[in-house]
């Protein structure tokens, strides 16, 4: 193995710092919670963090403010996870709007997806804001990310993390890490020409009964947008939260009572399920009252619960893998379809949808229940401003039907949150590790989102760390300073040698991952697991001329030169290659001579063989590079005008000459074709010129071409080697047929 040279950090070039400025734009959840929808702009791309719905209004007003801005200049659109308010409005983005971009998910939230947003759908009635045709077109143009994968868009890096809110939740950098907020949640980090800016969508840093925490990606982002939820507000221990969610529950049964909860239908569903099971499972006196969950999406989803384990924590890994047992199978759940099963039953625990109580059958229980002090409704989730969960949890003394009936509400109502959203210390834990100097706070209400944005200030400014906190509106733009300096490190050879201020240094600048370096092409392989290529080049020129005049004609022009040396021109063996190495094919044909010229550029000298079809001509080779692609052009000058004008191209010019005076239109056409063949053959090699079909028909390098004379086309399998056929042909026919020039008086 070779041995890893020293190296040491260059900034390169002052020429290359760069100050511009990014552009973030909530078209929702700024200074709000719902629809979430953020643009990012920078160095003309731009981004679409999520676009969902807001649970608290209807139709067209839940949307977020799409039509400000030029959707078809987005260029991608990153979906965090599946929760309504983050994706609902993603059918309508790409059936009923101008966007034209890429929009990507991890691989459980486009299988839950399409399940809510269906049935979003068809619950929504009138207001609905797009068909179930509408559903089924969009998944078609919904690409799929791994956690950890990094791909690149439009010339923007794209890798997601998880983000632990859910099942395939995701913050984005665009590299999709591990949100922690429900199953597949990401988080994303893009990153734009060196600026790099994460989204966090709704994320976790705590590891529940089903999901692992959210990752902390490896690499510092110039800016973070994140959730502001909770503000500075704590969750409390887990298991305290468990205790006091589970003694209720069992007090109000216990006396008869029924318990409401109004849950997501997947998410935190699943985990109080499970939570539910269990205490069940230990309480043998409780089993006799039925836990009832009466969400369909919900029973749909387990199927794709149990398809992704791998994406869950190690508990629910040890339980399906060791001990053969699928925690969502639950012994003492039943399914509940429709509420009118439930009307004469006694105590019992319901978990319907929605959570927010707005409609459904959560709400038609919420109003058979509430009148009753026996009964218990407990708010377990995040309940958004403007709707009957958040209303109630301020204890009115009465609330209204959506028949606009007004009901007494004596039933007892609590908030015990499971909430998968990061509280004050996740977020400020989160922060500090991350170190950003930029930080936007969406997702929040005002107050909370500015006790969130004092506090983090307060802390920045008491350990001296540089932190800018920003809060945007809905629908305003903040713009953010970025100075671009690019830095690398200079390995192997070139770092030999310390650096000098002013120095100019020549290498490979190489990206890998988030840092650069120069590189000598001989420490390629070294310090990375790149190679050297070499591009050969190959050009034949028709030659009539013998080998002695062609050799004296290139020493003249290059042995001949003064002042800075000389390009000589030595013989070599025929089978030798350009690059000095054995040539790969073959024997040289009998009688080739060849010379190289400044150990640069090989000229084969192959005379005519008429027993194989070819004339005498010459063969250039050589590597591809600015001192190659020169010196080739040279030598091709001084053959060219070695080699003169194309035997027999004369005779046939004067020919042509002569018919199109005479007014032999075919007779033109003949020596036309015999014209062209010539200038063609002494570019690319020996021609057949088929008068009766109208074709020129040559070898070059084995690939077959045909040119169709009559109509200017040109066939080959070859598209290089077609296209550069054309142009040839293309500047042959100008020369020969110039177009007429009208004068006007």
């Amino acid at each position: 193995m070779a041995k890893r040279r020293a190296s040491q950090e260059l900034v390169v070039g002052a020429d290359d710092v760069d100050v511009s400025a990014v552009r973030i734009t909530p078209l929702g959840a700024g200074q709000e919670v719902g629809r979430s929808c953020i643009i990012m702009e920078y160095q003309g791309k731009r981004v679409m963090f999520d676009c969902g719905i807001h649970p608290g209004l209807q139709g067209e007003n839940s949307l977020p403010f799409l039509t400000n801005e030029d959707l078809d200049e987005i260029h991608v659109a990153l979906i965090t996870h599946f929760h309504l308010d983050h994706c609902a409005a993603v059918p309508y983005l790409l059936c009923h709007t101008t966007f034209k971009g890429r929009i990507f998910m991890t691989h459980p939230t486009k299988a839950i997806f399409h399940t809510l947003v269906s049935d979003f759908a068809n619950l929504s009635g009138e207001d609905a804001l797009f068909s179930k045709k509408d559903v089924e077109a969009c998944m078609d143009r919904i690409e799929v990310i791994d956690f950890d994968q990094t791909i690149l868009v439009d010339g923007i890096q794209i890798t997601p993390y998880r983000a632990g809110h859910v099942l395939g939740a995701a913050m984005f950098m665009i590299t999709p890490y591990r949100a922690g907020h429900v199953l597949g949640a990401a988080m994303f980090m893009v990153e734009v020409a060196g600026m790099r800016c994460l989204y966090t969508g709704d994320y976790s840093r705590v590891t529940d009964r089903h999901l692992s925490a959210a990752d902390t990606p490896p690499v510092t982002p110039h800016i973070v947008i994140v959730e502001s939820t909770y503000g500075t507000q704590l969750h409390g221990p887990r298991e305290t939260r468990e205790r006091l969610f589970t003694e209720s529950i069992s007090r109000t049964v216990r006396a008869g009572g029924r318990v409401l909860l109004p849950i997501v239908a997947i998410g935190r569903a699943q985990e109080l399920l499970l939570l539910l099971d269990e205490y069940w499972a230990r309480h043998p006196q409780l089993q006799g009252i039925p836990i009832y969950q009466a969400s369909g999406v919900a029973r749909k989803a387990l199927n794709v619960f149990a398809t992704y384990v791998a994406m869950m924590n190690a508990d629910i890994q040890k339980a399906i893998n060791q001990y053969h047992r699928n925690p969502f199978h639950f012994k003492h759940v039943q399914v509940l379809k429709g509420g009118a099963a439930i009307d004469d039953c006694g105590p019992c625990v319901v978990m319907a949808t929605p959570s927010m109580l707005q409609s459904g059958l959560s709400r038609d229980l919420f109003e058979a229940w509430c009148e009753s002090s026996s009964n218990t409704v407990i708010i377990a989730d995040f309940a958004v401003q403007g709707t009957l969960a958040r209303d109630i949890l301020s204890s009115p003394s009465h609330v209204m039907s959506r028949q606009g009936v007004k009901l007494p509400l004596r039933a007892r109502v609590e908030a015990i949150s499971f909430s998968a959203h990061a509280d004050f210390d996740q977020t400020r834990q989160f922060l500090e590790q991350l170190a950003p100097p930029h930080v936007v706070l969406v997702h929040g209400e005002f107050n909370e989102m500015m006790r969130l944005r004092t506090a983090l200030e307060r802390e920045a400014a008491q350990k001296g760390w540089t932190r800018t906190l920003h809060t945007p509106k809905t629908d305003s733009s903040i713009f953010i300073p970025f100075t671009q300096q690019h830095t690398a490190a200079v390995r192997g050879r070139l770092a030999e040698q310390p650096a000098k201020a002013g120095q100019a240094l020549r290498g490979v600048l190489v990206h890998q991952g988030a840092a650069d370096q120069i590189l000598h092409p001989e420490d390629m392989s070294t310090f990375t697991k790149l190679t050297v290529g070499k591009v050969m080049h190959r050009q034949a020129v028709a030659m009539s001329k013998p080998f002695s005049e062609v050799r004296l004609a290139l020493e003249v022009m290059f042995e001949g030169i003064e002042g800075s040396g000389c390009l000589p021109v030595k013989s070599v063996h025929p089978a030798a290659a350009a690059d000095g190495s054995s040539s790969s094919s073959g024997q040289p044909p009998e009688g080739e001579q060849a010379v190289c010229v400044g150990d640069i550029v090989m000229v084969r000298y192959r005379p005519g063989n008429p027993a194989l079809g070819y004339e005498s001509h010459v063969v250039l080779e050589w590597a591809g590079g600015s001192k190659g692609d020169v010196v080739a052009d040279a030598v091709l000058a001084v053959l060219l005008q070695a080699a003169g004008e194309p035997s027999g191209a004369a005779k046939a010019e004067a020919a042509r000459q002569a018919a199109l005076a005479a007014g032999d239109v075919a007779g033109a056409l003949h020596a036309e074709m015999q014209l062209a063949g010539l200038l063609l053959a002494a570019q690319f090699g020996p021609v057949v010129v088929s008068e009766a079909a109208g074709q020129i028909r040559m070898q070059v390098d084995g690939v077959e071409v045909v040119v169709d004379h009559v109509h200017g086309k040109v066939a080959c399998d070859a598209e290089p080697l077609r296209l550069r056929v054309e142009k040839v042909l293309q500047r042959i026919t100008e020369a020969l047929r110039p177009c007429a020039l009208d004068f006007e008086d």
